[in-house]
């Protein structure tokens, strides 16, 4: 192995900048595997923290090419650019001596890339994959998603640990309050869009939802939580139909008063004090048809005289504020700084572009709900028949309503737009530029009879008859593209309701690379299960199988083993492979300055053996002078927090002696592959 001063003179390939946590394993581990050569590097890494927080674009913290791979397929793009290097080489159009390396999570290597690993490894290609090891990976959703909480609807980004939101009682079936415990920045990913007749949401690959197995006739159908990338179109999911009924809210608005500075003379109005079914029909009315000029102290209306809008707002002002307002052939103005300043201070936005639906309105009794909704039928929508439509240039207004309407449960079908063009006539003016905007489709859901049909019904929809949540089919699923995502995590029942769907705990799922008795959101510890139930793949042994001529096992906290081992893969004449232990502070729930400790743990227990085989010669390559009980190893970390428990001791013994056995079976490799003296 070269010197330390050696090493201090090699290129740093990883450099500063990035966004990875501080305390992460992973950019330790990948910092000491490229020092393992001199030469220059090409960079493959598939989709994980790694590529995440390494390459925000346009900013990069790679000093050398650098190739985003989705989860499964760095292995398959590194080979590629390996072979097209070969060729140009030997062409010599390319003289100087390169070096290949592949990273990838445990999620893209242990499971969804395992594949396309083998085949790389079959094919002989001279690269170095090395999976760094976290074990677990994560789930999680754009940030455009809207979460339904006791204190209304809002943004994923604006949920904090502590707010109760609302889940899906997995027992019962009912809507339950639970607390957010738990918020996570999970970086960019790619994004796929899916999509019910009148739901639709934006999430990983990996994010699970609550869908309906159909276990054939004569037996009970269940519901199982399956990934996004293993859903099909037709598969039925659980979405909410409404909210439970809230209390009216209670404005504290302290008005402008004669005295207050600048202030001579004012119009006196009355302001309520609570909402009521009045106030919101009002308030519709403003969203679709209102603003305000807080400087002149003017609230106006764009209701033409004989419209019935006009006439309702006129007896609606009356009756809330106790003042009068002006009137022309087009508008109506009321006069009143207080008016101006209490309608702002509700949040529903300024300007017809930039309307909403504030969270508090999600709140509201469902009759102070219908009223706000007819106030804003009076303004921009109109009704054919059972069915009523809404148009806006908002599209804010537009995916708020929808969410709206969902939670009071309406048939909501999806926001379709459209674009006026320059020079159109509109609301009796030519337009100076091109308009979009949009408008949606609702109706009021019709009660099944169930008594009538019930076995037919109840196998239509499997929640028939549950007053807060459905079934409906998947209609699409689509890439969109690349987008920052958040990970969520909900205490006690695991779920909670996105953009009006059920959908899965985000956070630390688990992976193969998961070890025996961990606890993560896919896979959570309680009373019936002590967390993951089964011991982690033994990814290292699969991949000495394919008979490649160099595979290690290695840890971030023996740093000289490690670079020894790097040096020894990019020279093997062929492929080569390593496998890091990264521990994750937020994953394993550790404080972050213990990482390197709680790596040497790892190693110090047997929990995580320190190995190598080269040419198919297998040799431990750090030897514990007296291996620690497993018991310390699981006492450094939250994620095995529960396994302290009295009733979990006989799990406790069979984990130590998975990592006896495990030892045992290494000193038998060891022995059985050396060469004949």
């Amino acid at each position: 192995m070269a010197t330390i001063k050696e090493l201090s003179k090699r290129p740093k390939v990883l450099t500063g900048g990035h966004r990875l946590c501080a305390g992460c394993g992973a950019s330790i581990g990948i910092r000491q595997v490229l020092l393992g050569t001199e030469d220059p590097v090409v960079v493959g890494c598939a989709t994980g923290c790694v590529e995440v927080a390494t390459t925000i674009y346009p900013y990069t913290a790679w000093n050398s090419p650098f190739i985003h791979n989705a989860f499964e397929n760095v292995a398959a793009t590194i080979s590629g650019a390996e072979t097209a290097y070969r060729a140009l080489k030997k062409k010599g159009k390319i003289k100087k001596e390169i070096k290949f390396v592949a990273f990838g999570g445990d999620g893209g290597t242990y499971d969804i890339g395992i594949q396309s690993l083998s085949g790389a490894l079959e094919r002989g290609h001279k690269m170095v994959y090395v999976c760094y090891d976290n074990e677990a990976y994560m789930n999680c959703l754009s940030l455009s998603t809207m979460i339904a909480t006791k204190d209304g609807l809002k943004r994923i980004t604006e949920i904090k640990v502590g707010d109760p939101v609302y889940a899906f009682d997995m027992k019962t079936h009912e809507l339950v309050l639970k607390r957010c415990s738990g918020i996570f920045d999970n970086g960019v990913h790619d994004i796929y869009k899916l999509s019910t007749l009148h739901h639709s949401i934006k999430a990983t690959s990996n994010h699970p939802f609550l869908v309906l197995k159909r276990n054939g006739r004569g037996r009970v159908n269940e519901l199982v939580w399956k990934e996004l990338k293993d859903i099909s179109r037709g598969d039925e999911i659980v979405v909410s139909k409404q909210l439970a009924p809230g209390k009216s809210k209670k404005f504290n608005f302290n008005k402008v008063k004669k005295g207050d500075y600048k202030v001579n003379r004012i119009n006196e109005v009355k302001i309520p004090v609570r909402s009521s079914p009045e106030l919101m029909k009002y308030l519709g009315l403003y969203v679709g048809d209102g603003w305000t000029r807080t400087k002149k102290g003017e609230v106006s209306f764009a209701l033409p005289e004989n419209s019935k809008g006009r006439g309702v707002l006129l007896r609606l002002h009356e009756a809330i504020f106790d003042n009068g307002v002006r009137t022309d052939k087009e508008y109506v103005y009321a006069n009143s700084v207080n008016t101006a300043k209490f309608i702002d201070s509700l949040g529903f936005g300024q300007g017809a572009r930039n309307k909403k639906v504030p969270s508090w309105v999600f709140t509201l009794p469902t009759e102070e709900k219908e009223a706000f909704v007819q106030g804003l039928m009076l303004s921009d929508g109109y009704q054919t028949d059972n069915s009523m439509r809404y148009v806006s240039a908002s599209s804010e207004l537009l995916e708020t309503l929808r969410l709206l309407l969902q939670s009071m449960d309406y048939r909501v079908g999806k926001i379709h737009y459209q674009t006026k063009t320059k020079g159109t006539t509109c609301v009796k003016r030519e337009l100076l530029e091109d308009s979009r905007y949009g408008y949606i489709c609702f109706s009021k859901r019709s009660p099944w009879n169930v008594e009538k049909y019930p076995s037919q019904y109840k196998y239509q929809d499997f929640l028939i008859g549950n007053e807060y949540f459905a079934m409906e089919k998947v209609k699409e699923i689509k890439l969109v593209g690349k987008e920052p995502t958040l990970d969520l995590r909900v205490e006690d029942e695991h779920n909670f309701i996105a953009n009006g769907i059920v959908v899965h705990n985000t956070g630390i799922q688990r992976s193969g690379a998961t070890p025996c008795g961990a606890s993560t959101t896919t896979a959570p510890a309680g009373k019936v299960k002590p967390g993951k139930e089964q011991f982690r793949k033994d990814l290292t042994s699969i991949v000495a199988a394919h008979h490649i001529p160099y595979v290690a096992q290695a840890s971030i906290s023996h740093w000289k083993d490690l670079v020894n081992k790097s040096e020894k893969a990019f020279k093997a004449d062929g492929p080569a492979f390593i496998n890091i232990l990264v521990p994750c502070h937020r994953g394993w729930r550790y404080p972050m300055e213990k990482t390197v400790e709680i790596s040497k743990l790892a190693v110090d227990t047997g929990f995580w053996p320190l190995f190598e085989v080269e040419n198919g010669v297998w040799r431990i390559t750090i030897r514990p002078k007296e291996r620690k009980p497993i018991m310390e190893w699981i006492k450094s970390q939250g994620r095995y927090s529960h396994l302290l428990r009295e009733e979990n001791k006989e799990f406790l013994e069979r984990i130590q002696k998975e990592v006896n056995d495990y030892w045992k079976y290494l000193e038998g490799m060891c022995k059985a592959t050396q060469p004949q003296q």
